[in-house]
């Protein structure tokens, strides 16, 4: 734990905070390696836990209310759950990215994302990361492997697609989704230099010309290589399935 005359960060993984005593929390919270009693949502159907009593009760009031209150974008009338989250929602309507990566530059319109990005930039020996319990995969962000175990090893779908019937497993899969069925202007195409393949998402292109390479990630099982950590993360589900 270090801090300076403005504000505090973390040593692990650099993230910074504006009291020492937000610091500590995310300390034994994130990077602790002790086995922490956790607190059960005592509604019925409802199996999370939380380390804090406080949490639950946020919880229970957001997401189990008679009439929960909702935070409606005024731009494309989604609701969100929580002030902040509708915060974070509001620059996907704009091309405004304030966040800039001290290292290289680069612009987020998200803070968390442009955190998540900073710590590509440390050496792999020092990276902070989180480890599946269920497969060798591991994640640069506590999110990521929140993410990759309701995706991977629970098949959860918990982000519906406002358009159509589709349930997707992340944010990012659901954005993909409605970029390419759901497309406004459909004119905004992009082409692969190397074959005919063509789509709307950048994001889409980028992982289509992986493919155009040798396949690099392992199985930590049977050897076999994929293109992308996606592509290895539900291959992982086969050997768990039967081990």
């Amino acid at each position: 734990m270090s801090s300076n005359d403005k504000q505090p960060s973390c040593d692990t993984c650099h993230q910074v905070f504006f009291t020492l005593g937000t610091l500590r929390r995310h300390i034994a919270v994130i990077h602790s390696t002790m086995e922490r009693p956790r607190f059960p949502c005592s509604f019925p159907g409802c199996s999370k836990t939380y380390l804090y009593k406080r949490h639950i009760l946020e919880h229970v009031k957001i997401d189990h209310a008679k009439n929960p209150v909702r935070f409606p974008c005024t731009l494309c009338g989604k609701e969100f759950k929580t002030r902040t989250e509708l915060e974070r929602h509001i620059p996907t309507h704009t091309t405004e990215k304030p966040y800039n990566c001290a290292t290289c530059g680069r612009s987020y319109a998200n803070r968390g994302n442009m955190i998540s990005h900073q710590k590509t930039h440390l050496e792999k020996s020092t990276r902070p990361v989180s480890k599946c319990h269920v497969c060798p995969q591991t994640f640069l962000s506590s999110r990521g492997l929140q993410y990759h175990i309701r995706a991977v090893h629970e098949s959860r779908r918990d982000h519906p697609c406002e358009f159509c019937d589709k349930r997707l497993s992340t944010p990012a899969s659901l954005k993909r989704h409605v970029g390419v069925m759901h497309v406004m202007n459909k004119g905004l195409i992009r082409s692969c230099d190397k074959c005919e393949y063509k789509s709307y998402l950048i994001d889409n292109l980028a992982r289509h010309r992986m493919r155009h390479n040798p396949a690099r990630h392992e199985c930590y099982f049977c050897r076999k290589k994929f293109f992308s950590f996606g592509e290895l993360g539900k291959h992982f589900s086969v050997h768990t399935l039967e081990s």
